[in-house]
């Protein structure tokens, strides 16, 4: 009789329209690495909304913490962007300490692999409108990292987002990319990125990161899983366990 055992146990922080995370990630990552989610409702556009998501981030860690995970992941990038790096290291940091569980969030991850590949300069695309991309540049800046040009396709709401195909995400990216950026980051969590990512490198002869490919990296790190995982870019093919340097 098939009895399920796990390597690790990873748990995941999503936004109630998020899709893509728990999708993609069983199809993604080494087998017998399970993932656990937890919710956080939003109602809503715009920061009141936002900030009265955040209210629910510790009752979901600790939730994942009930399991218990191995390691959790925040996977949200925008609200990484808006604690900036200094509030959400100590957010990760805290949740740590009061779980003593790992606690990484997509921003964090994402600084930490751009820093792993020395890429200093980046592109940015996404699905968001241009205008909520300050958070991000802002927060890149901080980390070491320039935002060169940043590029959103204009939608509002997560299930838009999860709506993109991969196919239309290298195209995007291919029309607005700049050849003298080190290498193009594709950030949001509910955006399909992840099977873009070699057709991407391929073509742009340039590293790729997205938010799901950094997030999924850093958190096997955490939870002790350094496995190679190949078709999905450079960062996962080099396995996840290795010095990552930190940002800002």
């Amino acid at each position: 009789m098939d009895h399920l055992t796990w390597k690790a146990k990873i748990g995941l922080v999503v936004v109630s329209s998020a899709t893509v995370p728990e999708g993609r990630y069983p199809r993604v990552a080494p087998r017998d690495v399970g993932f656990f989610t937890s919710r956080m409702l939003l109602r809503g556009r715009g920061g009141a909304a936002m900030a009265a998501m955040e209210q629910q981030a510790a009752r979901a860690i600790e939730e994942l913490a009930s399991v218990p995970v191995d390691a959790i992941a925040y996977c949200c990038t925008v609200s990484g962007a808006l604690r900036g790096v200094v509030g959400d290291r100590h957010f990760c940091q805290t949740m740590t300490q009061r779980w003593s569980i790992p606690v990484t969030s997509t921003m964090l991850a994402v600084t930490e692999a751009l820093h792993h590949l020395a890429l200093r300069r980046v592109v940015v695309t996404s699905p968001y409108p241009d205008s909520h991309h300050e958070a991000e540049r802002v927060y890149l800046a901080h980390a070491g990292i320039e935002a060169i040009a940043m590029h959103g396709m204009g939608l509002e709401t997560g299930q838009a987002f999860a709506t993109v195909t991969p196919e239309a995400i290298v195209q995007f990216a291919l029309e607005t990319w700049d050849d003298t950026a080190d290498g193009l980051f594709i950030s949001c969590m509910n955006f399909d990125a992840l099977p873009a990512v070699q057709v991407l490198e391929e073509r742009l002869g340039k590293p790729v990161v997205t938010s799901h490919a950094a997030t999924l990296w850093r958190v096997l790190a955490l939870a002790g899983i350094d496995t190679p995982i190949g078709g999905y870019g450079r960062l996962l093919a080099q396995g996840s366990r290795c010095t990552v340097v930190k940002a800002g």
